[in-house]
């Protein structure tokens, strides 16, 4: 567990986080102080060397946060170490980017192979992943790195990234993602915290769920589904999609979360009434739908593509 830093958090650097807030965040300035010393000793034993500046990091993080819970607990819930990470990647700093690409591009091979790409189509898939996520777009645009908010571990976001890229790819060459059936798409991001209970349940139940994720997906209204899509699969930020509907960031995150509250309650309702659960197995089965919401929209969520 991380300690708390002796000296307490100045009250420049509070002025400056919250400035970079949207006018209408609600937090409580205590909880918020004690939130941001978390924030930055998790960062700095994480990675020390990265933390140039406390008062742009913390405005970094400010601009991230989804602007859904009191601005505490999402502070609180941010992966501090894997977004400064992050950060130091789209800035394009040299120790941040060979971190990187030694603790996480092996995530995308280990996607590739979930994917059963051939080694030549799995050397490939790293590559663009890298490119995608390290290299500066057209006309100067940040790397997709950046898009990263530290919402979630770093190595799911990456491993996940893999997979939608693999997936694509495959799509466009006409093969079929994996030898055993889309349903195999809907294997969770590994997590170093899964245990081998969950491991079984996936499997067990793996079929049960994409039946009940494809019935429940059907069931959201269009301009949901819409948003998922643009969010997920086109990659599109929370910016660019509110420009496209012509609303703030704040109200797609509000969507997103929507669509994510209402998969998960009917998807749960469906598994729960058609298999028989004891209580034990419950838990794990709520994990796996939870772990499962996003590789589930890349694969169901896609345009073109048979039920």
């Amino acid at each position: 567990m991380t300690s708390l830093p002796s000296e307490t958090l100045s009250s420049q650097l509070l002025s400056k986080f919250v400035g970079a807030l949207a006018d209408d965040a609600e937090y409580d300035e205590l909880r918020l102080r004690v939130a941001l010393e978390v924030l930055l000793a998790e960062a700095r034993e994480g990675h020390a060397n990265l933390l140039d500046s406390e008062v742009s990091f913390v405005q970094y993080v400010a601009a991230r946060l989804p602007g859904f819970r009191p601005v505490e607990q999402e502070v609180a819930a941010v992966h501090a170490a894997d977004l400064l990470l992050a950060r130091g990647c789209a800035l394009g700093v040299p120790a941040a980017v060979e971190r990187f690409e030694r603790d996480m591009l092996g995530l995308v091979t280990a996607a590739g192979r979930k994917l059963s790409m051939s080694s030549e189509q799995n050397d490939e898939l790293r590559q663009q992943v890298r490119m995608k996520l390290l290299v500066p777009g057209t006309g100067g645009a940040a790397p997709k790195v950046g898009n990263y908010a530290g919402t979630g571990a770093l190595r799911s976001w990456v491993y996940a990234t893999g997979l939608r890229t693999g997936l694509n790819e495959l799509r466009r060459i006409g093969r079929a993602p994996v030898p055993a059936g889309d349903e195999q798409l809907l294997v969770a991001m590994p997590d170093k915290n899964d245990d081998q209970q969950l491991q079984y349940m996936k499997e067990l139940y793996r079929s049960a769920f994409r039946d009940a994720f494809k019935s429940s997906i059907q069931e959201l209204e269009d301009r949901l589904a819409n948003v998922l899509r643009h969010y997920y699969l086109d990659e599109m930020t929370l910016e660019e999609i509110g420009a496209l509907y012509r609303v703030h960031k704040t109200t797609v995150m509000r969507w997103v979360n929507k669509a994510h509250a209402e998969l998960e309650v009917k998807t749960k309702s469906r598994m729960i009434s058609h298999l028989q659960l004891g209580a034990s197995e419950v838990e794990s089965v709520l994990r796996l739908i939870q772990s499962g919401i996003q590789l589930g929209l890349a694969s169901v969520l896609a345009p073109g593509r048979d039920s």
